[in-house]
């Protein structure tokens, strides 16, 4: 059995590329620390940027194209609308990041040295245009969302990410003497201060990571596949630093300046090294979480906190820098020493957490009520900090005074106690959160299969010359809607169509209680309207919540086409024909209201050829992306369409190519009784 399958086998989450995405954060906490206070790199830092220079934005780069193999969102309006939104987002991030710059200029700015004054204008000039990661990714997505509107063949990227790393040096900083399209040319393949990647030479690593995720889809073994891959990238990563090392020796400042040059620009030679880095860095994480897997050992709690990066990378990138430029700012816009950035960058990593913390708090206030004391209760501890660092640095520039080792030992230890109990504290609520709504959800998954069992997707029944089909599709994992195919006796057949107020399982437990009430009392021989103010009484006696149900049940001869029928305030069915029309008469009250609403009988025969549609409004109020409701005007134009076939399959087809794939807020339920013009063939349900 060879390594590669011919079919997809490995369709999962590539978990060793989700940790390396993390760990380029990590990389960017530590480095911008140092860059974005314009501070001198000390030999740690400098040790860290020249191996990230090798990894670092590759790495987020090609497992954005990697990840594209894996998303469910890959149609080309899709990654062109992430593509968009990325590049809108790199001009709101630089309008915060310029007012992080300038907010606290007020408060120094009499005590600003003349190279603090230069420091403000030289940052407000950068930043104001500034271009990174975001607009990177951005053109990037527009890249990939053109490709894959030419049907491009998976073999075709990759190829086009080298014909790209060998062209690009020979395309950048190319003059373009057109007004606007200079700027947009500076942008994609020119150079300038305010540039901080050229998507020209970026975009071979989306094409190849492209190109490496669909291979991984074939993966048959991965262990196989990194035990093959593992010598040669090692190999490959040992002669690059061997030789880096031969050239520069121990003048580590002159390598680093050498690898920034191959960062910013990487031509092809750079760009396949950083590949097989990053292939061998997946190869040791993969091998060292299978031996996790092995000893059945949990989750650190550093690898849970890179995967939280990785799932949220963008959130940190666009705030961790925030807290520098703040500090920045108080420091009287002058570099700080490399000890302070050190602080400076545990800092930013607790306070972005907070941050991202409560932001998820906030997003998810949709689906559960948010207690606003205990969002602050569980931030207090980072808004403390910020204060904290913004007092001390501010003090410091006050004062001129540097803190004493004294000093920095217990700010760094009392950060460190925060940290950890604030850090343990969202660790616990979170994993408690987890729980529950791991448990809501199986609770969910459990009710729609019972769903499922008291009212299917699809339904059929025939019975001499009546032919009856139903259709239900919830809107969200447990509807409201229900629909019954009751066989009564030889020559007589109910039908029932309800809508419960409410949905989920409060909503699933009494339509599942109104459907048995209902079809006990038809079976005993009541007749329609009996069945309904029985029913509605009952439900009145004992209805603490108040719910009720909209009804709407029919009793066809299957001889004569005779319909007996009662209406609890339910839509008006159609009766369909050559000249569709609703069924009158008005419609009565809704059961589980009010006592004694006296539901009335109405009656109609139904000729060869025509009969009746049951549905609910989810079928009427569906809307379209201009927020249009389909409407009962449509509904009997497409039942006169589809006069002599299934109202039930034209309807649900219409009313779904209606909402152009937009997610409906109600239940889709159909149910339609014909009577055929000949006899067919006795079926059972």
């Amino acid at each position: 059995m060879g390594m590669l399958a011919s079919e997809e086998v490995n369709t999962g989450r590539q978990k060793e590329y989700d940790h390396l995405k993390g760990l380029f954060m990590v990389f960017i906490f530590i480095v911008h620390a140092f860059q974005a206070t314009m501070s001198d790199m000390d030999p740690a830092v400098l040790g860290i940027w020249i191996f990230a220079t090798m990894s670092g934005a590759a790495i987020f780069i090609f497992v954005m194209g990697f990840g594209t193999a894996y998303s469910r969102k890959t149609e080309p309006k899709d990654l062109a609308s992430a593509g968009v939104r990325l590049i809108l987002y790199q001009y709101l991030n630089d309008l915060t990041f310029v007012a992080a710059i300038v907010i606290p200029y007020p408060f120094v700015m009499n005590r600003l040295s003349a190279a603090g004054t230069e420091n403000v204008r030289m940052l407000i000039w950068v930043y104001s245009q500034y271009i990174n990661i975001f607009f990177i990714s951005g053109i990037i997505y527009l890249v990939l969302a053109l490709l894959k509107k030419m049907n491009c063949r998976i073999w075709i990227y990759p190829l086009l990410g080298v014909i790209t790393a060998l062209a690009a040096p020979f395309l950048y900083d190319r003059p373009v003497n057109i007004p606007v399209l200079s700027y947009i040319a500076k942008l994609l393949i020119g150079d300038a201060q305010f540039i901080s990647f050229i998507p020209i030479y970026y975009i071979s690593y989306a094409l190849i990571g492209v190109g490496a995720g669909h291979l991984y889809r074939h993966i048959r073994d991965k262990r196989r596949f990194y035990l093959a891959a593992l010598p040669v990238t090692a190999v490959i990563a040992a002669v690059w630093w061997i030789r880096a090392f031969m050239l520069y020796g121990d003048d580590i400042a002159r390598m680093g300046e050498v690898m920034e040059q191959g960062y910013a620009y990487p031509d092809i030679l750079h760009v396949l090294v950083s590949v097989a880095h990053i292939v061998l860095l997946a190869s040791i994480i993969f091998f060292i979480t299978e031996r996790k897997k092995k000893t059945a050992r949990k989750e650190s709690l550093v690898s849970s906190q890179i995967l939280r990066y990785s799932r949220h990378i963008s959130k940190y990138y666009a705030l961790h820098i925030l807290v520098y430029f703040a500090a920045l700012g108080f420091h009287g816009y002058l570099p700080f020493r490399p000890w302070q950035c050190w602080l400076l960058a545990l800092l930013s990593m607790v306070i972005t957490e907070g941050a991202v913390r409560v932001a998820e708090y906030l997003e998810s206030k949709r689906e559960r009520e948010i207690d606003t004391g205990t969002i602050f209760i569980y931030a207090a501890p980072y808004w403390v900090m910020m204060v904290m660092l913004i007092f001390r640095v501010y003090q410091l520039n006050h004062s001129r005074e540097i803190l004493s080792a004294q000093q920095f030992e217990m700010v760094s230890w009392w950060v460190f106690i925060v940290m950890i109990a604030a850090t343990q504290i969202l660790f616990v609520r979170n994993r408690r959160m987890a729980e529950k709504n791991a448990m809501e959800q199986t609770l969910l998954d459990a009710a729609r299969e019972i769903q499922e069992g008291i009212v299917p997707c699809d339904k059929e029944y025939t019975k001499g010359n009546v032919r009856i089909t139903a259709f239900a599709k919830p809107a969200r994992s447990v509807g409201g809607d229900f629909y019954d195919i009751i066989p009564i006796d030889e020559g007589r057949v109910g039908v029932v169509m309800g809508d419960v107020s409410g949905k989920g399982i409060p909503a699933a437990l009494f339509m599942s209680m109104v459907k048995t009430m209902i079809r006990d009392r038809m079976m005993s021989g009541m007749s329609p309207e009996e069945v309904l103010n029985r029913v509605n009484d009952e439900v009145c006696a004992e209805n603490p919540k108040g719910m009720f149900a909209t009804v709407f049940i029919g009793v066809m001869d299957t001889k004569d086409g005779k319909l007996i029928y009662a209406n609890a305030g339910h839509m008006h069915p159609v009766r369909t024909g050559e000249s569709p029309v609703c069924l009158e008469p008005d419609n009565g009250c809704a059961i589980g209201l009010f006592e004694d609403i006296g539901i009335v009988r109405g009656e109609t025969v139904i000729e060869p050829g025509e009969g009746l549609l049951l549905y609910t409004d989810g079928v009427t109020e569906a809307v379209n992306r201009a927020k249009v409701q389909y409407g009962e005007k449509r509904l009997l134009r497409i039942c006169k369409e589809s006069a002599g076939k299934d109202p039930v399959r034209a309807v649900a087809d219409d009313v779904i190519q209606y909402s152009e794939g937009l997610v409906q807020f109600d239940d889709l339920t159909l149910l339609a009784i014909q009577y055929m013009n000949t006899q067919s063939e006795t079926g059972g349900q």
